[in-house]
């Protein structure tokens, strides 16, 4: 977790993306093929970083055309790990913006834009289940 609070790049993001959507784990060539304009000097350093930051592991290892290659998959405590980044971001975003401004923002993305009612809910039951102790 060295890089927890420089958070991630928008390569390294859609790499973790890439990796999460996938089913089963998953090699950089087949990240490079869902994502062409991904090149390997762009692919193998967002997975170094991702390994490094624990939000990837490797699963498996895996013979693809006389090459042996890894095969990435997200670890368990990634979910955990983004939470600290996004925790990080936001209290970092905070000195610069309201607090109501930025809630605001998790909903919707324009002022006065009513399409958050999913995620209003969500907050609402994430905030019970704390009340709660969960």
């Amino acid at each position: 977790m060295s890089r927890v609070k420089n958070g991630l790049n928008a390569k390294e993001r859609q790499v973790l993306e890439i990796i999460k959507s996938s089913k089963e784990p998953i090699t950089s060539n087949e990240i490079m093929r869902i994502a062409p304009e991904l090149n390997k000097n762009a692919v193998q350093p967002a997975l170094r970083t991702l390994l490094s930051m624990h939000l990837i592991e490797v699963a498996d290892t895996v013979l693809d055309r006389n090459i042996v290659s890894r095969c990435f998959r997200m670890t368990e405590d990634a979910p955990e790990i983004i939470g600290e980044l996004f925790f990080e971001e936001f209290k970092s975003l905070q000195r610069l913006a309201d607090t109501d401004v930025l809630f605001a923002a998790l909903i919707t993305n324009k002022k006065g834009d009513k399409s958050g009612k999913a995620e209003i809910n969500d907050l609402k039951k994430l905030i019970d289940d704390y009340k709660r102790g969960k």
